[in-house]
């Protein structure tokens, strides 16, 4: 981002009605200004090299090119440019808009189908207006974090928090026992870094993965078929009543909340899916889940709190480490967003923190290790 404090930002969409929602609604975010919009990929492109804007809203249907396009050709002509992709909720859409995260967008909102200008609005507003804050808290953070920038007193806090752990070590606990579940939490930023992470770990892991990724419904299971196509490792979209085996990664279905059971075998257990109200703003919520887990699953449980906003999995994390757990969080240099691994950072929870080469690792060695 330049040096100004104002995010200048452009509208891409071949729907004059759709740029003029997005519009309005930036409008009213404290430090956007809009300066420019496109109806397609071609004038996008034209545009974004003229005004050189901070941020690019990109809708993935164009009627000359994909959003995909587009964002490929921002990145070959070196713009220091953002994207936060809009995408409508089909298979083809989904799978895009996967595509785009991994090439180098921020993040993504869901466009919505409503009959109305308004109430296309209402159901837009929440989300789109959390991502676009995201971003300014993203940009904010690595600033005051000093990646680009002086430190303040919390994050310099932060910061100490982190380097008193010592990477890559292992803290002894009475159970003496190595872990036996992996839980991971994650949210902005989540679909490129967990391809990341599961895209080097190739043999198939001796302990059950579960993953809470913040996501909309419909997306999460192209993230399951991105990540398994980049791993070879088998990744699903969690169903109701689905065993919990070792080997195999569960990702909660966007929507919905997913919590651990006991199953009717001794040693079994089962994953469960409600629409129960969201916790932290979330469904799925990472607390939801671990709840569940710290309440039901008998063996040692390892959390991996990765890049995201907000707090969701610190309380989750406090019920870990009573039960013996062992805690890892993303640092500052490799998340999108540095929130929630931050929060278990500062509130002392963590025995490691990790980049995302050191996570991979990490899943792999911890269910070997005592710690």
């Amino acid at each position: 981002m330049k040096a100004h404090k104002v995010l200048r930002t452009m509208v891409v969409d071949s729907s004059l009605v759709f740029r003029k929602i997005i519009g309005d609604l930036l409008l009213e975010i404290e430090g956007v200004e809009l300066v420019g919009q496109a109806p397609n990929g071609k004038i996008a492109i034209q545009k974004a090299q003229a005004l050189g804007p901070d941020l690019m809203i990109l809708d993935m249907k164009l009627q000359d090119m994909s959003g995909l396009e587009v964002l490929r050709q921002l990145r070959e002509l070196k713009l220091a440019c953002r994207v936060i992709v809009v995408s409508a909720a089909s298979p083809n859409m989904s799978l895009l808009t996967m595509k785009a995260l991994s090439a180098g967008a921020f993040e993504f909102v869901l466009k919505p189908e409503a009959e109305t200008i308004e109430e296309t609005r209402q159901r837009l507003e929440s989300d789109f207006k959390l991502a676009v804050q995201a971003l300014i808290e993203s940009l904010r953070i690595r600033s005051s974090m000093n990646i680009g920038g002086a430190a303040d007193s919390s994050a310099s806090a932060a910061k100490s928090a982190a380097h008193n752990i010592t990477v890559g070590a292992t803290v002894k606990s009475p159970s003496g026992r190595s872990i036996e579940l992996i839980v991971i939490g994650i949210s902005t930023g989540g679909p490129p870094a967990l391809a990341e992470v599961f895209s080097v770990i190739k043999e198939p892991l001796s302990v059950p993965v579960i993953i809470v990724q913040h996501i909309p419904r419909f997306f999460s299971e192209a993230l399951a078929a991105s990540i398994r196509e980049r791993s070879g490792l088998w990744v699903e979209e969690a169903k109701d009543w689905m065993p919990l085996e070792p080997g195999h990664i569960y990702l909660a279905p966007g929507g919905e909340h997913l919590k651990l059971i006991r199953g009717s075998n001794p040693g079994s257990f089962v994953l469960r899916l409600t629409d129960d109200p969201p916790e932290n703003n979330c469904r799925p919520s990472v607390d939801y889940l671990l709840r569940s887990v710290v309440a039901n699953f008998s063996g040692r449980v390892g959390l991996f709190m990765m890049t995201g906003m907000g707090t969701d999995g610190l309380a989750g994390a406090r019920l870990v480490r009573s039960a013996g757990g062992y805690i890892v969080a993303q640092d500052a240099q490799s998340c999108v967003v540095y929130g929630m691994p931050r929060a278990v950072v500062e509130a002392g929870l963590a025995d490691e923190v990790l980049s995302l080469s050191g996570i991979a690792s990490a899943i792999q060695r911890l269910p070997k290790r005592v710690v």
